[in-house]
């Protein structure tokens, strides 16, 4: 066979393989466990689980972990870990020094400052004690165990929020982004005040439906934002108020056994 019909099957090869979709492209998906109130226990471990379910056969590329909120009186006194099945990584290492408190911080390989020269609350962005690789190649489906450490006495800490951002692939194509709260969340707008147009944002934690309606200060209903069945996921719908006077107005959630109202201001 000839070079140059090797090369024509080679570039016939590769159209097929992307057009049935044997090259999956890298997806994304955050899920965050808010409004925890765990105590972090004196010599012993605090534990808090995620269950992922993806789809069959995608496999895990990078792993992030944000530990959102932790306070603590002496940082330097914790360990933090992160598992999956029996892999097992130390992404937090007695850091801080006296510190107080973990507020916002993503470890990240590819971060350029190691969390061991960070300061309490270690706000940004940080390369963990330990590499997550050790999750690279494994299947992102069944839970993803947070835990903290402190062997010391003396202390007191909580541990309000942690998110786990996994990168994956799939045997089918696309890129998405995901975001499942594990609570029901309506978001403040923003820009607040606004002229004409703002954006609101909430959280769905599972799958039915809801409806988002805005109302002037006498309670009378002014615009359905949005309305129907969702999927577990975190959503943005634009607000206009062309047609609307300037005001104090106020945005409502409703969903199964879920409610929550806030303010907005429109400024003409």
């Amino acid at each position: 066979m000839t070079t140059k019909k090797l090369l024509y099957y080679f570039s016939l090869l590769i159209i097929l393989m992307f057009q049935t979709n044997i090259f999956s492209q890298g997806l994304q998906q955050t899920q965050c466990r808010n409004g925890l109130l765990l105590s972090i226990i004196q010599n012993g471990f605090t534990r808090d689980s995620v269950l992922v379910s993806l789809g069959n056969g995608c496999i895990v590329q990078d792993v992030n972990v944000i530990v959102d909120t932790v306070i603590h009186t002496w940082d330097s006194d914790m360990v933090m870990y992160l598992q999956k099945g029996n892999t097992v990584v130390q992404i937090i290492t007695n850091v801080g020094g006296s510190g107080d408190n973990f507020i916002h911080t993503k470890l990240d390989d590819s971060a350029s400052i190691p969390i061991a020269s960070g300061t309490a609350p270690f706000t940004g962005t940080y390369r963990p004690s330990n590499p997550l690789t050790p999750f690279n190649g494994i299947s992102p489906n069944g839970y993803w165990r947070f835990s903290i450490s402190d062997l010391a006495g003396g202390d007191t800490g909580t541990l309000r929020a942690w998110c786990l951002q996994l990168t994956f692939t799939c045997p089918t194509g696309g890129i998405q982004t995901v975001e499942i709260p594990n609570t029901y969340r309506l978001y403040q707008n923003y820009p607040n005040p606004f002229n004409p147009v703002t954006k609101i944002n909430y959280g769905v934690p599972k799958n039915g439906y809801i409806k988002l309606t805005v109302y002037d200060e006498l309670g009378k209903q002014v615009q359905i934002v949005d309305v129907g069945y969702k999927e577990a996921n975190t959503y943005e719908v634009v607000f206009d108020a062309t047609n609307l006077p300037s005001g104090v107005y106020y945005y409502k959630l409703v969903a199964v056994g879920f409610s929550d109202t806030k303010k907005m201001v429109i400024v003409k």
